[in-house]
């Protein structure tokens, strides 16, 4: 068996991003899934159309179908997103592995492409953000790593999102699987009102998209 954490240890650890917001609910969240008969690692995609955060600033969200997903916020993101340099950056999500205990890891690549036309400003303001030159590439990069937890929906909510982003991303997963193995997997805090707002408890999830002018391009 894959070693991560143990299942306590990933409640009050994995899942801080989720924070005081989401961690009266968890104690009730847990089921049992009986997984398939092979030990081969389940490799799927998930389709994005929009990215949420959490109030607190402290979770990007990201609504699947089958799957929720609560990545912990990197702040020097944050302030990358906030920036005047936002409209010129590409993201690309590298491939995510899900482990046995559903924990996330993965990495998240911001890219300014065109290094050799951006003003020594520009150049300057990037650095600061924590971006690398790379010549190679002719592009200044930032790159992140995803850490968080997956969680299980019920029922697919992708028709409630709002506002969804001018492009779409592809997401590639890699997903741990044992033969024969009954595991315990996180049912999603996310819920649905009746007039169609994602929230987590009493807040809603806020659509990445109000943070910055323009929503990334796809690389």
């Amino acid at each position: 068996m894959q070693k991560g954490i143990p299942r306590r240890g990933l409640l009050k650890g994995t899942v801080v991003a989720l924070g005081a917001v989401v961690a009266g609910s968890l104690g009730g969240c847990l089921t049992s899934q009986l997984y398939e008969e092979r030990g081969s690692d389940e490799v799927y995609t998930e389709t994005v159309g929009q990215f949420y955060i959490t109030a607190d600033e402290q979770s990007f969200v990201i609504i699947g179908k089958q799957y929720h997903y609560f990545m912990q916020v990197d702040p020097e993101l944050l302030k990358a997103i906030r920036s005047g340099l936002h409209g010129k950056m590409q993201a690309e999500f590298l491939p995510i592995s899900v482990t046995y205990w559903q924990n996330l890891v993965g990495e998240f690549i911001l890219r300014i492409p065109q290094l050799d036309q951006l003003e020594p400003g520009q150049i300057d303001e990037a650095k600061a953000l924590g971006f690398v030159a790379s010549p190679s590439q002719n592009a200044l990069l930032h790159r992140y790593a995803i850490r968080g937890s997956r969680f299980t929906s019920k029922r697919d909510i992708t028709a409630y999102q709002a506002n969804p982003l001018n492009s779409t991303y592809t997401l590639h997963f890699s997903a741990y699987r044992e033969k024969s193995k009954v595991t315990q997997v996180l049912l999603t805090p996310v819920t649905v009102t009746a007039d169609g707002v994602l929230m987590i408890l009493a807040l809603p999830l806020l659509p990445l998209g109000l943070m910055a002018a323009k929503p990334f391009k796809v690389k």
